[in-house]
């Protein structure tokens, strides 16, 4: 096929052009997810290629989420995860290329951003579980359960995402939240002292009631407010692992 004889793609791996000529495909096609590709017999034929490439193409777009590979079936569009964004971020992460603190950074601006949208755009039913997922932060206190707050902290979190209706948003915090909870080898949550988690608690509660209100301006200088705020609580190896050895500057909060 003469996308794979031009003399510019001499260079590139014969798979890389094909999986690239299958997203082309998609987008000329409008292919949505749950759609089939070509089968592996099918594109070997029209693209006069072998089909060791064409499986290995079909492996790499399986590896980012792209597709949908069962045996005996024609591979499928699968909808855009976070777990192929997540595994590029944690390999960063590993080969150090990145900092934890990086990362941190990064979600503060989309979640600063998210919680603007998510008041001007929430509905009923987005509220009705913000409110829910604060009530149950508060339970938390009362009953000592960690795991408990962390779930309805990150509950908080993904439905702001969900309301802010920008789908990348829910995306991107996913990817990015997945590599910095499997770096982290302390429980931070659980060695923080009572107050410190009802201001936890209170900084969430404080975004909700804002994003409720409809007041973009309030919920994102919250969220801003929950991201800077630095507890004295945390332990000294938990500011080595956020801003690597050696950092002299405050830590931020491990935000979940």
């Amino acid at each position: 096929m003469n996308d794979l004889t031009n003399p510019a793609l001499e260079r590139t791996p014969i798979s890389s052009q094909v999986a690239r000529h299958l997203l082309d495909l998609v987008s000329k096609e409008g292919l949505v997810p749950g759609d089939f590709v070509p089968s592996e017999v099918q594109l070997c034929k029209d693209l006069q290629v072998s089909r060791g490439s064409v499986r290995e193409a079909y492996r790499t777009l399986a590896a980012l989420g792209v597709l949908s590979i069962e045996n005996g079936k024609r591979p499928r569009l699968r909808a855009i995860r976070a777990e192929g964004l997540a595994q590029v971020f944690s390999y960063a992460l590993t080969i150090a290329q990145v900092r934890a603190c990086h990362v941190i950074d990064t979600r503060r601006g989309i979640e600063i951003h998210s919680a603007q949208l998510a008041a001007l755009h929430a509905n009923a039913e987005h509220k009705a579980r913000l409110a829910g997922y604060v009530d149950e932060m508060r339970a938390s206190l009362e009953d000592n359960s960690h795991l408990r707050r962390i779930r309805a902290d990150i509950a908080i979190h993904t439905t702001l995402a969900e309301a802010s209706r920008n789908p990348l948003t829910v995306l991107l915090l996913g990817a990015l939240r997945q590599p910095l909870e499997q770096t982290m080898e302390i429980d931070l949550g659980s060695r923080r002292s009572k107050v410190d988690l009802a201001r936890i608690v209170d900084a969430h509660a404080l975004i909700v009631e804002r994003v409720c209100a409809g007041d973009a301006v309030g919920a994102g200088a919250a969220m801003a407010c929950h991201f800077d705020l630095s507890f004295v609580s945390m332990p000294a190896s938990a500011a080595a692992a956020l801003l690597g050895p050696g950092a002299t500057e405050p830590a931020l909060e491990f935000v979940t």
